[in-house]
């Protein structure tokens, strides 16, 4: 099954599947703090921001076609999709 990953660099997909943006309330959710809190105590730091420090990722599975079969936007900073899901939704096209 031939895949692909898309990084998004300017920002045009992210405005197409209309993606979060990361603002004070998320940035305090009790999730949020303790992944960041980890992250900082295993070493890693943020050290350039980029063009667009308050967009958060997503991850897409689409298919053949065009069909976009799976989409989870993140709420937060660390926050990512489900991996059995993703796999799920990969196998669920595979011929």
């Amino acid at each position: 099954m031939p895949f692909a990953v898309l990084l998004d660099e300017d920002g045009k997909a992210a405005g197409i599947v209309e993606m979060n943006r990361l603002g004070a309330v998320s940035l305090m959710r009790p999730k949020a703090l303790f992944t960041g809190v980890r992250t900082f105590a295993r070493g890693h730091h943020q050290h350039r921001t980029g063009p667009r420090p308050t967009q958060l990722g997503a991850t897409l599975v689409i298919a053949p076609g065009d069909e976009l079969i799976y989409i989870e936007r993140e709420s937060f900073a660390g926050d990512h999709a489900d991996l059995n899901e993703v796999v799920a939704a990969l196998l669920s096209r595979e011929s």
